[in-house]
């Protein structure tokens, strides 16, 4: 087994890199595998990616099954790299980089007679391909391939060859020993490690949605190219968002740029009704006023007010409990961007 070793310079990263805001003090790493096809019965491991901090940078450790048969090599030393780990960040790595490399153990013990510890059960698993799904709509996303996230931020590498097509080129180096073989391989492989980095930018999805920001004050005004008067709750963060966010839900709007956004929310004038109960002999008190949408859940102390008992759409009144108060303008605007960046569409 070969070990290489690359640090990835922070001036080319620390704009993306968004670990640490997204996960606190857990430690993390990230791995990816590089396999002779798709079976774990038919194929197996020739490289494990993996990227640790350390010393206030990122390394890339690429454990290269060089001559065929280190995969048993390759396999312990990535177990014994994660096990000091309390994040496993991976790309379908759930689906397939996990199961594969517990089959891959399996069959390994079981044909050979080596014994292998499994740490995968001692670390959290997190699958960022599960977790960019829902913004897929709100993104504009065509698809969520991992150069298609890259390409989305704005990162453009040139790739000669897919992992497929590199079997063909891996095997070729176990038959040669060509070093130009070896090398596609190998950097592959570790552009996908340094691309994991910089896709991490778009944890920056989650932090906005988990609330992740400061309200830096409201307005209403008529939104350029509408009629409708408008409440706007700008928003601010102490991280960078790469590509600019804009999203909507129904008439709704999010928009969002580097550290500041707006969120534009149609204000209704009219009367509606607070009801008691859930049904409408349960009584009501008719209030007339301006009103915006609610978002999903409650905001303990704000009423919500409906049209009929049964609607499933809320309202919120514009008076000064509402408005005065910053803690319900900040759940508000929370929820509200939660549940824009997570639309996709009226059933």
């Amino acid at each position: 087994m070969e070990k290489i070793i690359e640090k990835i310079p922070n001036e080319r990263i620390q704009r993306y890199d968004l670990i640490q805001r997204f996960f606190g003090d857990k430690k993390v790493c990230m791995f990816d595998i590089e396999t002779t096809g798709l079976s774990p019965l038919k194929s197996f491991t020739y490289i494990i990616g993996v990227n640790v901090f350390e010393d206030g940078e990122w390394k890339i450790i690429q454990l290269f099954n060089d001559d065929g048969r280190s995969e048993p090599e390759m396999i312990r030393a990535f177990q014994t790299i994660i096990k000091d780990y309390d994040i496993l960040f991976e790309f379908n790595g759930d689906t397939f980089d996990i199961p594969y490399i517990e089959k891959r153990m399996n069959i390994i013990e079981s044909k050979f007679s080596i014994s292998l510890t499994n740490h995968f059960n001692d670390i959290e698993s997190f699958d960022l391909l599960k977790f960019i799904r829902p913004y897929k709509m709100s993104l504009g996303l065509p698809n969520l391939k991992q150069k298609t996230l890259e390409r989305y931020i704005g990162l453009n590498r040139v790739d000669m060859y897919n992992g497929g097509q590199l079997i063909d080129v891996y095997l070729g180096y176990l038959a040669s020993g060509d070093s130009k073989a070896r090398g596609l391989v190998l950097r592959h492989n570790r552009d996908d490690m340094e691309g994991m980095v910089f896709v991490s930018s778009l944890l920056a999805e989650g932090l906005l949605s988990r609330g992740d920001f400061e309200v830096t004050g409201i307005n209403t005004n008529v939104k350029k190219n509408s009629s409708t008067l408008h409440l706007e709750i700008s928003i601010a963060t102490e991280y960078e968002v790469v590509r600019p966010v804009c999203s909507m839900m129904d008439r709704i709007n999010f928009e969002f740029d580097g550290k500041n956004g707006t969120l534009y929310v149609p204000i209704e004038e009219g009367t509606l009704n607070y009801y008691y109960g859930q049904k409408e002999s349960d009584g009501h008190e008719s209030v007339s006023g301006f009103f915006v949408a609610a978002a999903s859940g409650d905001i303990q102390g704000v009423p919500l007010y409906k049209e009929k008992a049964r609607d499933k759409i809320s309202y919120i009144m514009l008076d000064d409990t509402f408005l005065g108060n910053a803690g319900f303008l900040k759940l508000y605007a929370e929820r509200m961007i939660y549940d824009i960046m997570h639309f996709r569409g009226r059933k």
